[in-house]
């Protein structure tokens, strides 16, 4: 949840470069995954379907910039894609790759 907020912060002005997640964000954000099971309640699946979504979202911000904001190195888009793909393939919300098709190509 709080990562999702830290992303969406970035999104709603990337230029300024505030709240960038970085490469050390996203390492966290695979370590949490790790300990999530298998079987979540509904609630928590909208938890990962948000935190995928503001993925796909950086993504595409990041595909728009193509450096980084004053030389930090934000999270990559190895990293966006490894979060979505995660959540699509192990928690099976596929649907999350037609949203993905839909963002990239805009």
């Amino acid at each position: 949840m709080y990562f999702t907020h830290w992303i969406q912060l970035h999104l709603n002005a990337p230029e300024s470069g505030n709240h960038l997640p970085t490469e050390s964000h996203a390492r966290w954000i695979f370590a949490l995954l790790s300990r999530i099971d298998e079987q979540i309640c509904a609630d928590d699946m909208s938890l990962l379907r948000n935190l995928a979504r503001a993925s796909l979202g950086l993504l595409k911000v990041i595909k728009q910039r193509q450096k980084p904001v004053d030389g930090s190195a934000g999270m990559g888009e190895t990293s966006c894609w490894l979060i979505v793909t995660i959540v699509a393939d192990i928690w099976k919300q596929r649907d999350l790759w037609m949203d993905a098709e839909t963002l990239l190509a805009a």
